[in-house]
């Protein structure tokens, strides 16, 4: 199967940028679409302790302002490399999102990172990783970042 259309989920995080690098590297060898979607995570935006703050409403219009930012500034570095990029920018569950746009796109592969996280920590935040893996109806690359 060669893939049309490559999903890379980015959550700009340093370390998974070598998911991004092999995303575009898929995308270029296979003439493939490229895809780039950031999910900002509503757990952590409608956390109780956090809705009641003053500053709230400054602080999610912050962290969508940044989304945006980095979002547009990893469209742009990848469409030097090839023409065909789009960008995407969800609000909601992350695995659910990304498994909505990927049957929304028809998706032929999703590349996503993975932190690798164990214990309580994975019992805690879970692994969008793992949900992806098991919901979407196409090929789901991980890298261990």
């Amino acid at each position: 199967m060669t893939p049309n259309k490559i999903l890379y989920c980015s959550d700009f995080s340093d370390n998974c940028r070598r998911a991004g690098r092999i995303a575009l590297s898929y995308a270029t060898t296979f003439g493939a679409d490229l895809l780039v979607v950031n999910v900002i995570n509503i757990r952590f935006l409608q956390h109780p302790a956090l809705i009641g703050l003053p500053v709230y409403g400054e602080a999610v219009d912050s962290v969508e302002k940044r989304a945006h930012e980095e979002l547009q500034e990893i469209g742009e570095r990848f469409k030097r490399q090839m023409p065909s990029v789009q960008t995407f920018s969800r609000k909601g569950i992350p695995g659910e999102e990304i498994v909505k746009l990927a049957e929304e796109q028809s998706v032929d592969l999703v590349i996503m990172g993975t932190h690798g996280r164990t214990g309580l920590s994975h019992l805690l935040l879970g692994s969008t990783a793992e949900y992806v893996v098991r919901m979407a109806n196409c090929p789901v690359l991980t890298v261990k970042c």
